[in-house]
């Protein structure tokens, strides 16, 4: 091995349990303890091709690749993530005859089966006079669809696709789970008659994707309880970040388990990745009650960050950190002013700096801006934008290339006339077309298009969608003949919300042109079309989920803020802003793809990651923490402070606000 074992691995490696739960803090080397086990394992006799290394996640099952090599282990110990070894078993079972392996459909077609389900419940609330306020008219809006992915992703994840067989489930369970998940019944609906065309009989598949590969393997092994018999038996299952697991997962590795020895580690507080269905019963208490035998044996010593820190997170999670000796991380407390406009992220702005320049051996690439959501990203970019501070985006889209500010961009140009910032720019151009589809809405058929239309790219294309993007992309200006004579049009296949949303945003347009004499600004204009449409319902309709819609509107609240706060420019020099600041946000990625730069990103997405130098910025009520399950925001609070390693800085209000300061660092709550 490489690395020789602390007493808290070397416990690990000794033991002889038979299910281990290794609960370990952020840093402690969960992955490198589990390939020492591993190897440990191989050097008593067991060969490598009987150990199991399981991931959830591509770059999980990397970060065990990596570990494993360093480590030195054998060569047959393979890692894969549980959605590969759910194939595995599947093509298995075909071989065998006890499972007829189906064909596996790409993105675009499943987008036509899901098109399809949405027509078949539209055509269904017709027939029985369902009153629904819900549009259904997807199939032009790749934004609502990719939303509808993640939602029926979710439902399989936390296997309540196979509740859609149930007799009761269109009486009683469709509300039931829709209430549960925070989601309007009809996409249920839509998610339910998608997995019926999918799963005709029990156990029977039409098709396949691969966030299908776990709950169906789990649903032929509940239908056929001899079938995991023919499957392959591992000896000793190694399972990596079991904090993330979800009830399909959890329930694929109780049901092939069988006599094998069973060792998982995760750290508790990680639990943050909802969208995939992770919750904290499946780690703790469920684990518990199915292996009431199981040892849990700690991780408490974490090698990335020092003692303050380390304290610090002991007393946010109320159990034990610690860290290696010799370890020192510098934590700072950076006070804004929340009453003056990008007063937190100009301040962070200026500590990067700080940062930068007092300290030769500091590169950019060493710091991370870790937001609790990407809304939040609006001021900041513009801040390291106006401070000359290369940046990059993971995980997240830069704010001037979301939908709703797109959206609000496009209206901005139809209104003011101004087409010339969308000149040679066709992903902003695309990226425009799409928000404007998803928000408002488009006919699919291309024989919906009169000619004159069709004749302006001079190649008329099948996908009205792609024609309209190379239609405005060659000629900008024909963006207004697009909102005016393609997405607000009505047609015969329209439903009755999709005209009165195409009557609202007519009309919205119609009045702004009407103005345009007393709407000096964009601001102005961004405040009249705020006024004038709901933008709460508008925004539901392209983003069903509610959470995901409230971050799309703090965006559309923060661009506007932006938009007055740049001194109220007119909208044709505010379009000229904004296209300077994307093409210096580009021209800077492509210059420093190789160099350093800082990086901006999310909690969720720096979970698994670290830099040298963390900054947590909106320390505040309201912005961190989101909602009011502040066990759950305590868990993202300790996840972005454990990415650092030299540096911590926390981002709070100044003394004159006390009152904005977050819960979760000062008061009951943060000692509770």
């Amino acid at each position: 091995m490489a690395h020789e074992p602390s007493k808290e691995q070397a416990e690990i490696i000794q033991s002889r349990a038979n299910v281990i739960l290794i609960d370990a803090v952020a840093g402690a080397g969960k992955t490198t303890t589990l390939c020492m086990t591993g190897i440990e394992a191989c050097r008593r006799g067991l060969a490598p091709a009987a150990v199991t290394c399981l991931a959830f996640s591509d770059g999980a099952k990397k970060r065990f690749v990596e570990k494993l090599a360093e480590e030195g282990a054998p060569s047959g110990i393979a890692p894969l993530t549980i959605a590969e070894f759910a194939l595995r078993h599947l093509r298995k079972l075909d071989t065998t005859g006890l499972f007829a392996l189906p064909p596996l459909l790409g993105p675009a077609q499943v987008r036509d089966r899901l098109t399809e389900a949405a027509a078949a419940v539209w055509q269904r609330y017709e027939a029985n006079g369902t009153q629904s306020d819900f549009d259904f008219g997807i199939e032009q809006s790749p934004d609502r669809i990719d939303h509808l992915f993640q939602v029926l992703r979710l439902l399989k994840a936390t296997l309540s696709t196979h509740r859609f067989g149930d007799d009761d489930f269109a009486s009683v369970q469709r509300f039931e789970m829709a209430d549960e998940l925070d989601l309007p019944v009809e996409l249920i609906d839509i998610c339910a008659a998608y997995e019926r065309l999918r799963e005709p009989e029990p156990g029977e598949f039409n098709w396949q994707t691969a966030d299908d590969f776990v709950p169906d393997l789990v649903r032929v092994l509940d239908l056929n309880q001899g079938a995991a018999q023919q499957l392959w038996a591992p000896a000793l299952y190694l399972i990596d970040e079991w904090h993330d697991v979800n009830a399909a997962e959890f329930a694929l590795v109780r049901l092939l388990k069988r006599r094998a020895r069973l060792i998982v580690v995760g750290d508790r507080d990680q639990v943050i990745d909802a969208a995939r269905g992770a919750a904290l019963r499946f780690s703790t208490d469920l684990f518990s009650a199915t292996y009431p035998e199981a040892a849990r044996l700690p991780l408490r010593r974490s090698r990335r960050f020092g003692a303050a820190l380390a304290r610090a997170a002991s007393r946010l999670t109320s159990r034990p950190v610690e860290a290696l000796d010799g370890l020192h991380t510098v934590q700072h407390k950076l006070a804004y002013d929340p009453g003056v406009p990008m007063g937190c992220a100009r301040a962070v702005a200026a500590h990067v700096k700080s940062l930068h320049g007092a300290h030769h051996d500091v590169k950019l690439s060493d710091i991370a801006i870790v937001t609790r959501e990407d809304d939040q990203s609006i001021d900041l970019e513009n801040a390291l934008i106006d401070a000359n501070i290369p940046y990059r985006c993971e995980g997240i889209e830069s704010y001037l290339l979301r939908p709703e500010i797109l959206f609000m961009r496009a209206l901005l140009h139809i209104v003011s006339g101004c087409y010339d910032t969308l000149d040679k720019d066709k992903p902003t151009v695309r990226a425009m077309v799409g928000a404007l589809a998803a928000f408002v809405s488009m006919p699919g058929d291309a024989a919906q298009f009169d000619s004159s239309y069709l004749q302006v790219s001079r190649t008329a294309r099948h996908d009205p969608l792609e024609q309209a993007i190379e239609t405005v992309a060659a000629t900008p200006a024909s963006l207004h003949w697009f909102f005016d004579g393609i997405v607000c049009k009505p047609h015969d296949a329209d439903t009755i919300i999709t005209r009165n949303w195409k009557a609202k945003f007519a009309a919205c347009v119609a009045t702004l042109a009407e103005r345009k004499e007393t709407l000096a600004t964009a601001a102005d204009v961004l405040q009249a079309v705020r006024g004038m449409i709901d933008l709460k319902a508008a925004v539901g309709r392209a983003v069903p989920r509610r959470s995901e819609a409230d971050a799309a509107l703090r965006s559309i609240a923060h661009f506007a803020e932006f938009a007055a706060a740049y001194g109220n420019k007119p909208v044709e020099q505010f379009l000229q802003e904004l296209r300077g600041r994307q093409r210096k946000l580009s021209a800077r990625t492509d210059a420093n793809r190789a160099r350093a730069q800082l990086v901006l990103t999310t909690v969720r997405t720096a979970k698994g990651q670290e830099w040298n130098h963390v900054i947590v910025p909106y320390l505040q009520h309201g912005e961190f923490p989101r909602s009011a399950d502040l066990a759950e925001e305590r868990r993202f609070l300790y996840v972005a402070m454990t990415r650092a390693q030299e540096s911590l800085t926390l981002c709070q209000p100044d003394e004159a606000h006390r009152r904005m300061w977050s819960p979760l660092l000062h008061g009951a709550e943060a000692r509770a």
